[in-house]
């Protein structure tokens, strides 16, 4: 693992004008000592969400999302405490990460920190969220997974066991192999003599386990989870290019033989892969709905670094069940995306400003759903913290792409968005867009919470972490974020009488606490942290 040295060293720099010795002690009986945990000037907020069942990913049994950063700006990314890691994982479906603030890694339009996220848990399937950031701040981020056992609506699985024969030795296939989902949305055919091999050259023996794993190209739910987003970052030709994808169908292939051992390549013979594709979906480059003969590019996912890559073009035809079909001929597996990649972007588009009622509180997070105009399908979840006089810019937008907010009211805060939606021609244009917020709910106050940490091993020390802290009412499984600073955070439209829970994400932890709001009130909350933690700042 690497750790870096830069929140270590800035500690002590503290510590060293109160002590002389290499551990922390306290030179004044009685007095305590105080570390801001303010050094970093860029946060990155991630929530691991369950594309069926809504809920955040181990928040009942902790399970553990693993995220590795990749892509040219990944030295720049630590997480919440300043260390740097090979791997990060989340703690009850949150995570917490950072930039590094040293000069060379200082966010700007002439400096762009380009780096994805790509997240693996057992079960679900692999996705990533590709990310570019010009200025410091706070970004947070929702990563929405499937779970090949339950997925959502729009996503179909297809699993079928110990079908076919390969040769012993050879790995050459004996029989024609032909899988398809219920409502023949896909199917792959591997014909006879058809040579399969894992990822080391090796032949695989026996009979195939196959799952094919189906997402619709026009319900929010199957496009929410859909893998590495649709506002990506894909390898073009040799050249990477940031975009985003009018997708017309997604399919992810799993093959093992008897002996659990996984397929990778294909040789003497391609393995075919038929995409459905249904009349509604559109083409940006025709402008209409998709037609026969339409050209459609299709690009493969690398589950290890989340980079698509152009791998082919295929021609749209007539289907038999479905309304169009579209065959790409692989040689390896890989998640496999038949779209058209929409590669005009800028750097800074428009600027949205919330105006209304902020219930007394100077900030307020607010969200939607980001829909093309052309076909009304799902583009991305749009994540604002909007506070009063302050515009909020749009970084590496779409150009040219009419899109508009379907805001959303989820019920979690009485602060909603007055208009249903907000229609935008131009994502990249200069334009000041405003927006207009408002209350609906009655017996409400806000409050401040006052969090320091501290470690048993060095009871005279106190930190004052400044991350993000998040709430929900503790029947309520939606939550809302605050900015703490110096373990001060102000937790706003909150209801009196109501029961909440207040948790934050450090050094890989979560730790929560429950509160019960009489008035506008401060409430003090100690937290006590793990050894290791303690170990990496004294």
């Amino acid at each position: 693992m690497k750790i870096k040295t830069l929140i270590s060293i800035s500690l002590a720099l503290v510590i060293l004008i109160f002590a002389d010795a290499c551990k922390v002690k306290n030179p004044l009986e009685g007095a305590k000592l105080i570390l801001n945990y303010d050094i970093l000037n860029t946060y990155i907020n991630v929530q691991f969400q369950d594309a069926a069942t809504g809920n955040l990913i181990g928040f009942n049994d902790n399970t553990q999302v693993r995220v590795i950063v990749t892509g040219d700006g990944s030295e720049a990314v630590l997480d919440n405490t300043g260390v740097q890691k090979d791997e990060y994982k989340s703690s009850n479906g949150f995570m917490g990460l950072a930039l590094n603030p040293n000069t060379e890694f200082v966010p700007s339009n002439t400096n762009p920190i380009k780096f994805t996220l790509v997240a693996k848990l057992d079960g679900y399937i692999s996705t990533s969220q590709s990310m570019t950031i010009t200025e410091e701040g706070t970004y947070n981020v929702k990563i929405v997974m499937t779970d090949i056992s339950n997925p959502p609506n729009g996503v179909i699985v297809q699993e079928e066991k110990g079908v076919g024969n390969l040769e012993a030795g050879s790995g050459t296939v004996q029989e024609e192999i032909g899988i398809k989902t219920q409502g023949d949305e896909l199917e792959i055919i591997i014909p006879e003599g058809t040579v399969i091999k894992d990822g080391n050259g090796n032949p695989l023996g026996g009979s195939l386990d196959i799952t094919l794993v189906y997402f619709d190209n026009l319900l929010d739910e199957s496009l929410a989870a859909f893998p590495g987003g649709l506002m990506t970052r894909v390898n073009q030709n040799g050249e990477t290019l940031d975009g985003a994808f009018f997708s017309a169908g997604f399919a992810a292939i799993e093959i093992t033989d008897e002996n659990g051992v996984s397929a990778e390549t294909f040789e003497e013979n391609p393995v075919l892969l038929n995409m459905g594709i249904q009349a509604p979906t559109y083409n940006p480059e025709t402008q209409a709905s998709i037609a026969a003969g339409d050209q459609l590019p299709v690009y493969s996912y690398n589950t290890d670094n989340g980079e698509w890559t152009l791998e082919q073009t295929v021609t749209v035809e007539s289907g038999s069940r479905s309304d169009f079909m579209a065959t790409a001929e692989l040689t390896h597996l890989s998640y496999w995306n038949f779209d058209w990649f929409w590669s005009f972007y800028c750097t800074y588009g428009v600027q949205f400003k919330f105006v209304g009622d902020y219930a007394g509180c100077g900030c307020a997070e607010v969200s939607g759903i980001m829909r093309k105009q052309a076909d009304n399908t799902f583009f991305s979840y749009i994540y604002f913290y909007a506070c009063d006089g302050q515009l909020n810019p749009t970084y590496y937008a779409p150009a040219d792409m009419p899109v508009y907010i379907d805001w959303i009211d989820n019920g979690c805060s009485g602060i909603v968005v007055q208009e249903d939606m907000t229609y935008i021609d131009n994502l990249c244009s200069t334009d000041i867009i405003e927006v207009t917020l408002t209350t609906n709910g009655a017996n409400r106050t806000n409050i401040t919470v006052d969090a320091s940490a501290y470690c048993v091993s060095n009871p005279d020390v106190e930190i004052r972490p400044t991350y993000g802290a998040y709430f929900r009412p503790v029947d309520s499984y939606c939550w809302r974020w605050s900015f703490m600073y110096n373990g001060y955070v102000e937790i706003c439209d909150v209801e009196i009488g109501k029961e909440y829970v207040i948790g934050t994400y450090f050094n890989g932890e979560w730790y929560e606490t429950n509160y019960t709001v009489q008035s506008a009130d401060i409430f003090l909350w100690d937290i006590q942290l793990p050894s290791e933690a303690c170990e990496q700042i004294f």
